[in-house]
């Protein structure tokens, strides 16, 4: 028998040790974890005490500027080439593409194989695509094909990383310390961002974006290193498992049968559909609104990177994990960014934007979390593969909805529907799971 802490309430548990995994459908899940008090400030950065996360956490800072690197030069060798500014969504939809078809796939493999594996696989793949768009650059033998090869290489990577990761995290830290370190590398991948859109601009001014390009595969490198360098020993047990058919529908099945995780999948694809296009809503706030041009809409994204720093950190402060405030969290981004678009002066609107950032970050991070704890270990990696498959496709339908409601209704118009109709959603959360009794902590028992 074990105790459990749950929020104010003690749950007596009885543990089964099972030999076998294929003696259940699948293991116990553990109970989301909770703290007694809110964290201070100091135990925001609790992950990073144990030695393996460190390393982990050093190798994906390298790994997020270089990829941030490799995209940016990416894009900037394309409007070299053609003068097309855009063609540049032909490169971001081969970069989307893949996630949305072999996600499902790159679930499986993690279930299966050693996720520390995959996860140095990928960042060779990296490798590999900025090299064979580096130097034909260098050399002047570039083209748009081989420009779309390696974006359609950098989204393949892009598909079996992200849940191979997911997997390796969890091995890292463990299920307590999970929400903490998600909302670190949430803030260390916003600084990435920002490190590596700066480290672009220069590299391009000064050296051209094939030599950018060159130089991106250091980051990979770097952190292949980082994460050869995990103590195999330290590592938390993880269930693998054995190679058969339907794994993918079996995921599915699961998902549908845990209403913790099909709530998160709802939220994620209605945020994902009609605001993580916030890009083409702040260009046309810079231009249309405002008439600041390009370096209104440089400052508009420095400001979303800021407030998406804030809401990592912000969110690695949270005592527990609950759907209800998740979905508050989702609320009141979605009203702020609709408000935003009416905003009179830019001032106000930075203001806006920097707040609506705040709470889609945590909730983002909140969301995450509670997918992949409320996910049982032998299944984690196609439940988190599904999920990044539900963002990436919803996103890229949503990108070209708002390419088309900005012009055919007008910028307002599209800011009150991106903001409303993801508050509107999560409002109905609230109070479906209010008035049905679930806003309590949402534990996934058995399976």
């Amino acid at each position: 028998m074990s105790i459990i802490i749950v929020s104010d309430r003690v749950v007596l548990r009885t543990v089964e040790v099972m030999s076998s995994v294929s003696a259940v459908d699948h293991p116990i899940t553990e109970p989301l974890p909770v703290l007694a008090t809110r964290p201070t400030f100091r135990a925001t950065f609790a992950a990073l005490q144990e030695a393996n996360f460190r390393l982990y956490f050093a190798g994906l800072a390298a790994t997020s500027a270089a990829g941030w690197l490799a995209r940016l030069a990416t894009d900037s060798l394309m409007i070299e080439l053609t003068g097309d500014v855009g063609l540049v969504a032909l490169v971001v939809a081969s970069q989307l593409l893949p996630s949305i078809v072999l996600g499902p796939w790159g679930g499986v493999l993690s279930d299966r194989f050693a996720p520390r594996r995959t996860v140095v696989l990928t960042q060779l793949v990296v490798v590999l695509a900025a090299l064979c768009l580096g130097v034909p650059a260098i050399l002047g033998a570039a083209g748009v094909p081989l420009i779309v090869a390696s974006s359609l290489l950098l989204g393949v990577a892009a598909a079996f990383e992200a849940p191979a990761r997911a997997v390796l995290l969890v091995q890292v830290v463990g299920t307590r310390a999970l929400p903490n370190a998600m909302s670190l590398n949430a803030a260390v991948q916003q600084l990435a961002g920002i490190l590596g859109a700066l480290l672009t601009a220069g590299l391009v001014a000064i050296i051209g974006s094939g030599w950018a390009l060159v130089a991106a595969p250091v980051g990979p490198l770097a952190g292949i290193v980082m994460l050869l360098g995990i103590r195999r020993s330290a590592l938390h047990p993880a269930i693998k498992v054995a190679a058969r058919r339907g794994q993918i529908r079996e995921a599915i099945h699961y998902v549908r049968r845990k209403p913790e995780i099909r709530t998160a999948l709802l939220l994620i694809s209605s945020l994902a559909f009609f605001a993580l296009t916030a890009s083409i809503l702040m260009a046309w706030s810079a231009n249309e609104r405002y008439g600041l041009g390009t370096l209104g809409y440089t400052l508009f994204q420095t400001a979303s990177a800021v407030g998406a720093l804030l809401g990592s950190l912000l969110a690695a402060r949270r005592r527990q994990l609950r759907l209800r405030d998740s979905a508050l969290l989702l609320a009141g981004s979605g009203l702020v960014w609709a408000f935003s678009g009416l905003a009179p002066f830019a001032g106000l609107f930075v203001v806006g934007l920097v707040a609506s950032m705040l709470m889609r970050t945590a909730f983002m991070i909140g969301n995450d979390s509670l997918t992949q704890l409320s996910a049982n270990g032998a299944i984690r990696g196609r439940v988190v593969s599904l999920y990044v498959v539900c963002m990436t496709g919803m996103q890229a339908a949503g990108a070209l909805a708002a390419g088309w409601a900005v012009h055919a209704l007008g910028g307002e118009i599209t800011f009150l529907l991106a903001g409303g109709a993801p508050a509107l959603i999560a409002l109905t959360v609230v109070l479906f799971h209010t008035f049905r009794g679930r806003a309590r902590p949402s534990v996934a028992y058995g399976a």
